[in-house]
């Protein structure tokens, strides 16, 4: 069994595509969520509606700002991956160093640790 120490360019092409592929949905979701607006322009629109009592509007807003920072933060993984993705050290694991698989690219372009160490780093943050 050969071992495999660097992806392929049709691999690499293949995740450069699904990596873009994320991003335009993740976009697509963002903008729907948004109404067309921007995260502030949506902010000014929801502290203007008053159909709902004060407790109600701040537990939206806890919600919206939940969700506007996650959003930032995938949006943040997605481009930084796409940035890398034709790099030299692009798929393999920032703690071992190890090739990570191509069908965990594939699942997680974005993935910047193999299984294990993941798996270790979720656990012990």
């Amino acid at each position: 069994m050969t071992m495999q120490t660097e992806l392929t360019q049709p691999q690499r092409g293949v995740l450069q595509r699904v990596l873009q592929s994320q991003l335009d949905a993740l976009q697509r979701r963002s903008d729907q969520r948004l109404e067309g607006l921007s995260q502030a322009g949506h902010a000014g629109v929801v502290i203007e509606q008053d159909a709902d009592d004060a407790a109600q509007r701040a537990g939206d807003h806890e919600v919206e700002d939940i969700v506007a920072d996650s959003e930032s933060g995938e949006f943040a993984a997605l481009r930084d991956a796409l940035l890398r993705v034709q790099s030299e050290d692009y798929g393999f694991c920032v703690d071992c160093g190890v090739l990570i698989p191509f069908a965990r690219l594939e699942a997680e372009p974005q993935a910047l640790r193999c299984a294990i160490c993941g798996a270790f780093h979720e656990s012990n943050p």
